[in-house]
């Protein structure tokens, strides 16, 4: 049973990424500017405070030519693309039932992909910041893979913004818990969790990323366990 599901997987990842590829350099030769991408529940209904402040925040980045990348679905993700406008929006979707954006973008900034391996892939290289919004299972998955990525050099570093609209507490939470149970025990490294930003406001989210971070180094790096290797993400040819 376990072969019979895997092999048709790894086989079609290995399919993709060939067009992953092409995809990902076309879209982003017209975008010199900086590329945020944002994760967030594909459940957030309009009007929500949390909807408002992706809308809010997807506007401000468009505003200052940012490019955002999202899964392409509704909730936060249609938030986004509300506030940054075609223009500034890219999507990397995965077909998932209930989760029809309701705007569709130009076949040339979005992609639909069949495993969420692959979306996630093409949605955390080569981007300047990361911006978290409350969510479910799926967007703590995507929020774990990016710190692991971090925490074992597979990615050049970038700001990751947790989005806190007013009244939540999930970020506070959830920090609170990371503090208590992984970084005290020592099973995660301290600065991963410390270079975490909340953000409050769409202005104090920006001030986070005002300057990005020095490429090619960190303090980090010392970290490092002897012998450890760091790899970039990285899709051009050789």
């Amino acid at each position: 049973m376990t072969e019979r599901m895997l092999v048709p997987t790894l086989q079609l990842i290995a399919s993709e990424v060939e067009s992953a590829r092409t995809w990902s350099e076309a879209s982003r030769s017209p975008s010199p500017e900086r590329v945020a991408t944002v994760f967030g529940s594909a459940r957030t209904p309009r009007g929500e405070p949390a909807y408002e402040m992706a809308r809010e925040l997807g506007a401000a980045l468009a505003g200052r030519r940012w490019t955002t990348v999202t899964g392409g679905g509704p909730g936060i993700m249609q938030a986004v693309r509300d506030g940054s406008g075609e223009f500034h929006s890219r999507a990397v979707r995965v077909e998932i039932a209930g989760e029809e954006p309701e705007t569709v973008l130009d076949p040339s900034r979005t992609i639909t992909v069949g495993t969420f391996a692959i979306r996630k892939l093409l949605m955390i290289h080569d981007i300047d910041a990361l911006f978290v919004f409350p969510g479910g299972v799926g967007t703590f998955d995507e929020l774990y893979e990016v710190l692991v990525h971090h925490d074992t050099y597979r990615l050049e570093p970038f700001p990751v913004v947790l989005m806190q609209p007013p009244g939540a507490r999930l970020w506070n939470a959830w920090l609170g818990f990371m503090e208590e149970h992984l970084v005290r025990p020592g099973l995660v490294t301290p600065s991963l969790v410390k270079g975490l930003v909340v953000a409050e406001s769409v202005e104090e989210a920006l001030e986070a990323v005002a300057q990005p971070p020095a490429r090619g180094g960190s303090d980090r790096m010392g970290e490092r366990r002897h012998g450890e290797a760091r790899n970039t993400v990285e899709w051009r040819s050789a």
